[in-house]
């Protein structure tokens, strides 16, 4: 079983938890949100930030307990075998290889300001023009080289781009607040919205949850870094703190900073001079160019710094899906820093292949939310499989009252998916079906009879279930479900998912014996 060098301290983990949160969704998220939620924009970054805190817990506990490298794709290999393992492993893998592609895209959207060829914007939101996708794929290019010369220089790079991600946008508040904010085009009383539907919305919509989800490289990571049992807790838990502030205070300048005459028309068709890279726009109007450079700093700094932790991170899930035996053995090829540069090698090339369907930045995020979200739903069923299964095994760390709290964990990653709209949702559900064939061509059709299909029969139901009521409800369906009832159907469908999951869960015997083939590789 292949075996990574556990070299990323915990401090490094902790900055890669950071950097892989302050993204791009801090650059151009502002912008959606106001638009989407309106009032309800701030709101929305802290609902998205404990929501997402939520269930980063209980893969806490499973990182912590199984701290090894891909170790989202070994979580459901344990408990529910090779159907449920593989569907999670397949849109998790998705969804982490598209996230360098989305970083390089938030670049350029920002830079083009300089190069205008790079982004066409006569589309509702800006895409990529050819030039802009040949750049991109540099880039992308760039963060594999990076990562291909080994964990060391990963670490310093890692380290350094999120020193700076953390540090330029408290400086761009507090000049936002001490500037142009004011409070007559800001009222305290308007930040509740008098309903929730746009706020809710706007969780996947406009990048909120897809800027929370960069927890997720530390889960990937885990095989990698010293002392995992203290340093994952540590770096999920401080992260998502600093990151729901650091999120809320931009928001909150942003809407503050604009002026009476960029709201003529009201939120929903929010525009001001310089929107393309919306923070830098601001403080162009507000006459701050001094601060400029550091902005365009930070809008080529944070999204490659981004790309460069998920650019490590997806290799790792690869590496994963090869001793599942999901993937052909060249993605664990590693070189002599052992990097896997075989992984990195397909993610770039399939990494491209995204920018034909989704040439923007905001199309490519709410689909990339969906995904993540699926593969999220892992977390709280296997962390609550193995208590049931193995309750005696040591855990460093516990989450609270784990019947329930997996259990809201659950229906929150519910609730995400089904806001995600049906057209999205739709979408996902084809991956899913491509990744079905893949395993099959992979593996012939002899893998029906190591599949565990009856264990996997609740993932069938369940994306069934949400697939009918996303296209009845309110978000991009029919609006036959609503009124509260949408809210209700998703709650039953999910309580009945997640107790049937559960009940699938292996043996108490056959899931030791499964934990103890997966962390073989952390012997000698």
């Amino acid at each position: 079983m292949y075996k990574m060098q556990r070299g990323i301290s915990p401090w490094t983990l902790l900055l890669t938890a950071i950097g892989g949160i302050i993204g791009s969704g801090w650059l151009l998220g502002p912008l959606y949100a106001a638009k989407i939620a309106g009032s309800g924009a701030v709101l929305a970054w802290v609902i998205g930030g404990v929501l997402m805190s939520i269930i980063a817990l209980t893969f806490a506990e499973l990182a912590t307990l199984i701290p090894l490298s891909g170790s989202m794709v070994r979580f459901a290999e344990i408990t529910h075998g090779t159907f449920t393992s593989f569907s999670i492993a397949w849109i998790s893998w998705l969804a982490s290889l598209m996230v360098a592609p989305i970083e390089a895209m938030a670049a350029l959207q920002y830079l083009s300001t300089f190069i205008p060829g790079l982004v066409n914007l006569s589309h509702e939101h800006p895409q990529l023009s050819k030039l802009g996708i040949l750049v991109a794929t540099a880039l992308m290019g760039a963060m594999c080289l990076l990562n291909y010369y080994g964990v060391k220089l990963f670490n310093k790079s890692a380290n350094v781009l999120s020193c700076i991600k953390i540090i330029i946008p408290f400086i761009i508040i507090a000049a936002l607040f001490i500037g142009p904010f004011s409070m007559h085009t800001l009222h305290l009383s308007t930040l509740i919205p008098s309903h929730l539907h746009a706020t809710f919305k706007a969780l996947p919509e406009a990048g909120i949850i897809f800027s929370y989800i960069g927890f997720s490289p530390v889960i990937q990571l885990a095989g990698d870094a010293k002392n995992p049992q203290k340093a994952i807790p540590f770096a999920i838990i401080s992260a998502m703190i600093l990151a729901i502030i650091i999120y809320s205070l931009t928001q909150l300048a942003f809407m503050g900073s604009l002026s009476p005459s960029d709201l003529a028309n009201g939120y929903h068709h929010l525009s001001f001079k310089g929107q393309s890279g919306p923070l830098a726009g601001l403080l162009m109007n507000a006459g701050l160019l001094a601060l400029l450079p550091l902005i365009y700093l930070q809008a080529t700094l944070s999204p490659i710094g981004t790309a460069l932790i998920y650019t490590a991170s997806s290799a790792r899930i690869n590496v994963g899906m090869v001793d599942n035996g999901y993937m052909h053995p060249f993605n664990a090829k590693t070189n002599h820093h052992g990097m896997p540069y075989g992984a990195l090698l397909v993610n770039f090339i399939v990494g491209m292949l995204f920018f034909l369907p989704f040439p923007g930045w905001h199309q490519m995020v709410s689909f990339l939310v969906s995904c993540f979200v699926l593969a999220y739903l892992i977390g709280p069923i296997s962390c609550a499989s193995l208590r049931q299964a193995m309750p005696d095994l040591a855990r460093p760390f516990k989450v609270p009252y784990y019947r329930l709290f997996t259990r809201a964990a659950f229906f929150i990653c519910s609730l995400l998916l089904y806001w995600s709209t049906f057209a999205i949702i739709s979408k996902m559900m084809l991956c899913l079906l491509i990744g079905y064939g893949y395993l099959l061509w992979n593996k012939g059709f002899s893998a029906f009879k190591t599949l565990d299909l009856k264990k996997g029969l609740w993932l069938i139901f369940y994306l069934f279930s949400m697939l009918i009521i996303s296209y009845l409800g309110r978000y991009g369906g029919m609006h036959i479900l609503k009124g509260g009832s949408d809210i209700s159907a998703i709650f039953l469908i999910s309580m009945i998912s997640f107790q049937w999951a559960i009940s699938q869960t292996y043996s108490a015997s056959q899931s030791a014996e499964n934990f103890n083939y997966h962390m073989q590789s952390l012997k000698g």
